[in-house]
Order: C-alpha cells, then sequence, then structure tokens
C-alpha cells in the first residue's frame, strides 16, 4: 500500500463532523451585534465634532436664518422643476427602451 492510499484510507474512514447550524446562527447574531456595537461607537467622536461644529457656528447661523426664509419659496419652485424632469427622464427612458 503506497503512502497516498493509507491517506486516502484514513480520510475516507473518518466522517466530517455535523455542522450545528443553531450555534452558527448564534455567532453570527453575536458578531453582527459586536459589528453594530462597534459602528455605533467609531461614530461617537464624528457625532461629537459636529455638535461642537454647529455649537461654534450658531452665531453665525442665526442672523442668516432670516435672510434665507426669503428663498423659501424659489427652492420650493426649483425643487419641484427638479423632480418633474427627473420623473420626465425617467418615463422617456422607459417608454423608449419598450
Amino acid at each position: 500500500m503506497t503512502p497516498e492510499q493509507k491517506l486516502q484510507a484514513l480520510f475516507a474512514a473518518e466522517t466530517p463532523p455535523a455542522r450545528d447550524y443553531a450555534f452558527q446562527a448564534r455567532i453570527a447574531q453575536r458578531i453582527a451585534l459586536r459589528r453594530a456595537w462597534m459602528t455605533v461607537a467609531a461614530l461617537v467622536p464624528w457625532g461629537v465634532a459636529a455638535i461642537a461644529i454647529l455649537w461654534a457656528l450658531s452665531p453665525v447661523v442665526g442672523p442668516l436664518t432670516e435672510d434665507i426664509a426669503a428663498l423659501i419659496p424659489a427652492a420650493a419652485m426649483l425643487a419641484g422643476v427638479a423632480v418633474s424632469a427627473m420623473a420626465a427622464l425617467a418615463l422617456a427612458r422607459r417608454f423608449s427602451a419598450a
């Protein structure tokens, strides 16, 4: 018997271990939960920095809101035109492909 045949006979005699799907699901859930917490922990410094920047800019932004209030109707009309244009392009693409 050659060494390769002995090795094949050894591997053929052993059955592979059974998979425990409940264990795998629990481990996957724990990994996902850990990744979620790590993501939240990584976002905390960015949130603190954003709050600090907004707090520093509040004296500047306050007076600007009164000036920007006059532009709200124009912005609403511009948004309506943009939505209409996007809808027209989507419809044109849909019906030209048919």
